[in-house]
C-alpha cells in the first residue's frame, strides 16, 4: 500500500487562508489581538502601539503596525498554521491570526515583513527578520542593529508587522459607492473602528494605540467609540456569575436606549444597523446588531433606540462561546452560546419596541437635576437645592410632583419637562406647580415649560397669564426653554 502526498503548495495555501475579511480594519484587529494578548499575558506596565500607514504612488500603500511586547519566542511556531502551543490569550485562540490578515492584504505573498527582538535579543544588540513569500521552510536572519538599525519608533522588545495592500483594500473603510474617500478620511474611519472594537479595551488602559501617515500629515491616538445613553431598561446594568454549557464565567451586562453617537459617524447612530444587541469576549467585540439571533424578531427602525451590551469575561479559552477562525464573529450553534441567548430572553423577554415618553422624561430630568448641581457645586453654592418629583400642594394632603425643583440660593424655579412638543395641557400642568407652591406658603420666581417644540397657542396662552397675578399678589412669570438649551441635546 502505497502513501499519498497530500501537503498543499505554500503559494496556493497562502492565497487559500486570504481573503476572509471584509474590510480593511478586520486586517489590522488581527494584530491587534495579538499586542493585547501580548501585553496582558505579561503584565506590562507600558502598552502602546503604533499604527504607520503611508501611500506609496496611487495604487498601494504601506502599512507598519509595531508594539513593545516581548517580541517572539518561538518564530517557528508563530508562523505555523494552526499552532496554538504558543497562545497567550483567548484572543489568539486559533493559530491563524495574523497569517489570516497578512495573506488577505497581500495575497501576491511577496512583500510582508516581520521583524522581531526579545529582552534576550535586544541585550545582544540583534533582531530577527522574516520575510515573503510564505514557504514551509523560511529563512530566519538574525541582524545586528549594529550593521542594520531596529526599524521601529520604540527602541526596546517588540514586533514590527510590515506589508503592502492595494488601494482598493484600503479604501474598504469607507465603502459608499461614491468614489475615492481620501486617505485621511479611512484614517479617520480606521481609528473609529478600533476605538469601537476595542472600547473597553481602551478605557481600562490595557492598550494606548496611535495610528499616523506623515505623507498626509496625519496623527491621532484612538478614542474610546462608547453609546451615548440616555436611560437604562430593566435589567439596567450589573455583572453576575453565570454557567455557560456547566462552565462559569463572569458577564457584564447594560440595556437601555442611546442617542445617536457624535464622536463616530459609523457606530452607534441610532439606526437599524448599529442598534441591538452585542457581544464582547475580555472586552474585545465579536458581535453586534443581533435581534434575530436572540429574541426572533426582524430589523426595524422602531428598535433603533435599544442597545443591549454583553460583556463575557474568563481567561481560560475553554469556558468561552467559540469564534469562527478569522474572529469577526462568533459561531452562533455554539452551546455557551445558545446558553447565553437563553439566559438574556430569562432577562428581558423582548426589547422595547419604541422609546417610552415617559421613561424617557425621566432620565432626561435626573440628567437636567445633575447639571444643575454641579452648576451650582463649581459656584459654590451651598444653600442651593435641585429636586426632582419635588412635592407641592403638601398641606392639601394631595400633594403634586414638581418634574424638577430649583433653589440657586435666592430664587425659585419650576419645571415642567417634555420630551416632545408641549401643549396646553403640559402648560396648565406647570401653573399647577406654581399654585401649589405659593399655596404651601413658597415664593416662585420662575416658571419654565421644557420641551423640543410648542404646539400652536401655548405662547400665547403663557403670555396672558404672564399679566396675572397668582395668590400672593405677584405677576406669573412663565417662559419657554428647549432642552438644547439647558445644555442636553436630544439628536
Amino acid at each position: 500500500m502505497a502513501k499519498i502526498n497530500v501537503s498543499p503548495h505554500a503559494d496556493a495555501l497562502w492565497k487559500g487562508i486570504g481573503g476572509h475579511f471584509d474590510s480593511f480594519s478586520e486586517i489590522i484587529y488581527e494584530f491587534i489581538d495579538n499586542i493585547i494578548s501580548n501585553y496582558d499575558k505579561h503584565k506590562s506596565s507600558f502598552r502602546a502601539a503604533n499604527i504607520s500607514i503611508e501611500p506609496v504612488g496611487d495604487s498601494i500603500l504601506k502599512v507598519k503596525i509595531e508594539d513593545c511586547g516581548s517580541g517572539i519566542e518561538n518564530l517557528q511556531s508563530a508562523l505555523r498554521l494552526g499552532d496554538v502551543s504558543i497562545q497567550e490569550t483567548p484572543l489568539n485562540e486559533h493559530g491563524f491570526g495574523f497569517k489570516h490578515a497578512l495573506a488577505s492584504a497581500n495575497p501576491e505573498n511577496d512583500a510582508w515583513t516581520i521583524y522581531t527582538r526579545t529582552d534576550e535579543d535586544l541585550k545582544n544588540g540583534q533582531y530577527k527578520v522574516i520575510k515573503a513569500p510564505y514557504e514551509f521552510d523560511i529563512e530566519e536572519e538574525i541582524v545586528s542593529v549594529f550593521n542594520t538599525p531596529w526599524p521601529g519608533m520604540m527602541n526596546n522588545s517588540g514586533t514590527i508587522f510590515e506589508f503592502t495592500c492595494s488601494k482598493e483594500l484600503f479604501d474598504t473603510l469607507i465603502y459608499d459607492g461614491r468614489g475615492n474617500p481620501g486617505i485621511s478620511k479611512c484614517l479617520e474611519f480606521l481609528s473609529w473602528d478600533l476605538g469601537y472594537v476595542y472600547s473597553n479595551i481602551i478605557k481600562e488602559g490595557r492598550l494606548s494605540l496611535t495610528i499616523f501617515s506623515n505623507k498626509v500629515a496625519y496623527n491621532q491616538q484612538v478614542a474610546a467609540i462608547e453609546p451615548d445613553w440616555i436611560g437604562l431598561y430593566k435589567p439596567r446594568e450589573g455583572s453576575l456569575k453565570r454557567v455557560l454549557d456547566e462552565n462559569r464565567v463572569e458577564i457584564q451586562y447594560k440595556f437601555g436606549e442611546v442617542r445617536k453617537n457624535t464622536t463616530s459617524k459609523k457606530h452607534y447612530q441610532r439606526n437599524m444597523s448599529t442598534s441591538g444587541l452585542e457581544i464582547r469576549i475580555n472586552g474585545r467585540l465579536l458581535e453586534e446588531n443581533l435581534l434575530g439571533e436572540v429574541w426572533g424578531i426582524e430589523q426595524h427602525n422602531k428598535y433603533n433606540h435599544f442597545l443591549a451590551q454583553i460583556n463575557i469575561i474568563s481567561e481560560n479559552p475553554n469556558y468561552l462561546p467559540k469564534t469562527r477562525t478569522s474572529k469577526n464573529g462568533i459561531r452562533i450553534g455554539d452551546k455557551k452560546i445558545l446558553d447565553l441567548f437563553k439566559w438574556i430572553r430569562s432577562m428581558r423577554d423582548k426589547p422595547p419596541e419604541k422609546t417610552s415618553k415617559e421613561f424617557s422624561e425621566r432620565e432626561l430630568i435626573k440628567k437636567l437635576k445633575d447639571i444643575k448641581e454641579q452648576t451650582f457645586e463649581n459656584m459654590y453654592k451651598k444653600d442651593s437645592l435641585v429636586e426632582n418629583e419635588f412635592e407641592v400642594y403638601k398641606i392639601r394632603k394631595t400633594p403634586v410632583k414638581v418634574d424638577l425643583y430649583v433653589f440657586d440660593g435666592d430664587k425659585i424655579t419650576l419645571y415642567e419637562a417634555k420630551k416632545g412638543t408641549a401643549d396646553m395641557k403640559a402648560f396648565y400642568q406647570l401653573l399647577m406647580y406654581w399654585d401649589g407652591a405659593v399655596d404651601d406658603r413658597l415664593e416662585p420666581q420662575l416658571g419654565v415649560l421644557l420641551a423640543e417644540n410648542f404646539s400652536e397657542g401655548v405662547k400665547d396662552l403663557m403670555n396672558d397669564f404672564n399679566q396675572k397675578k397668582d395668590a400672593n399678589g405677584k405677576n406669573y412669570n412663565f417662559i419657554f426653554r428647549t432642552w438644547k438649551k439647558e445644555g442636553i441635546d436630544l439628536e
